[in-house]
């Protein structure tokens, strides 16, 4: 009997529950890559037909800019403005905040303080890489949970997540061990995994822990929660990256181009902390669109981030 989708750890992304909805709903208001499928496919029972998500606008994120002066610090910006790290981070898709310079401008959430007159600004949506992306499985569709779209929370690991879920049950097509995933637009390949080697036990503890004593996933974190992963560089500073896979073609290989729909990777749950503590059951999808240094709709509202998911999956005017 094929298990019913739960709200384990996860890797970068985890199947919706009622908890896991309530806490990326507390998310979206306060702050602003598995399938549980059993391995044995022989006695599974159909697929559950996705359910429609509810049209509930989600309100728009209050916040104002800030410069970065010498000897700031996130944290010490946070305690300035009554806010938090985590919150500065997902709202502005900071990745390492090691990298934060002088000079950038960074969004705060609330209201600014009287002796800083600055604009209040809002997140608006925005869909700066264009439309006619393929999707990376054949036949799906975006997944019918926030929970597994950008900017959901993961708790298991005080982080946030930054790509697409695709999981059986959830985005119109099945996802299986060995699932072909495609190329979504013509690239050239900058990564390809093909000496992938999983975490021990003992290291998914060790950045386990590290993550939660720092608040929040660093980027070295977020690369091996990945799992064996493709990277493809379409120009103009779009990266896709196609993770968690269970294997990688050999003709995949660093500098080679792939046309939109071309396999580049299988299905798997590489990199998740399933795949070390219960094998078999977070086999999915998880797909990022890379603009620049952070992801497509990084720090937006859930109904925001799919109207611009839905913009760049769907065909060009």
């Amino acid at each position: 009997m094929k298990a019913i989708p739960s709200a384990g750890r996860g890797g970068l992304g985890t199947r919706p529950s009622a908890v896991a909805m309530a806490l990326t709903a507390g998310f979206i208001l306060a702050a602003a890559c598995g399938s549980g499928d059993s391995a044995d496919q022989a006695t599974a029972s159909p697929e559950p037909t996705p359910t429609p998500l509810a049209s509930t606008p989600t309100p728009r994120i209050k916040a104002f800019q800030y410069e970065i002066q010498p000897g700031d610090s996130l944290y010490g910006i946070a305690l300035r403005f009554n806010t938090t790290l985590e919150e500065i981070v997902s709202l502005n898709g900071i990745n390492d905040v090691e990298t934060i310079g002088v000079g950038e401008v960074i969004l705060i959430p609330g209201d600014p303080p009287p002796d800083l007159p600055s604009p209040v600004v809002t997140a608006v949506p925005r869909n700066p890489i264009g439309s006619g992306f393929l999707f990376p499985i054949g036949g799906s569709c975006l997944p019918n949970s926030d929970n597994l779209m950008p900017n959901a929370p993961r708790v298991y690991r005080a982080g946030i997540h930054e790509g697409v879920d695709f999981y059986t049950g959830y985005n119109c097509a099945p996802v299986q061990l060995g699932t072909p995933v495609l190329a979504v637009k013509f690239g050239t390949i900058i990564r390809a995994d093909h000496d992938f080697v999983d975490m021990t036990p003992e290291k998914l503890d060790q950045i386990l822990a590290r993550s939660k004593a720092q608040g929040y996933t660093d980027s070295e974190a977020l690369d091996l929660f990945r799992g064996r992963q493709v990277w493809l560089d379409h120009g103009d500073g779009i990266i896709t990256r196609y993770c968690h896979l269970s294997d990688i073609p050999p003709e995949i290989k660093v500098n080679n181009q792939v046309e939109a729909s071309v396999v580049i990777g299988y299905a798997g749950e590489s990199g998740t902390p399933e795949s070390i503590t219960n094998p078999g059951t977070e086999i999915h999808l998880h797909f990022e669109i890379r603009v620049g240094s952070s992801f497509l709709g990084a720090g937006l509202p859930a109904d925001q981030v799919r109207e611009i998911y839905d913009d760049v999956f769907s065909l060009p005017d």
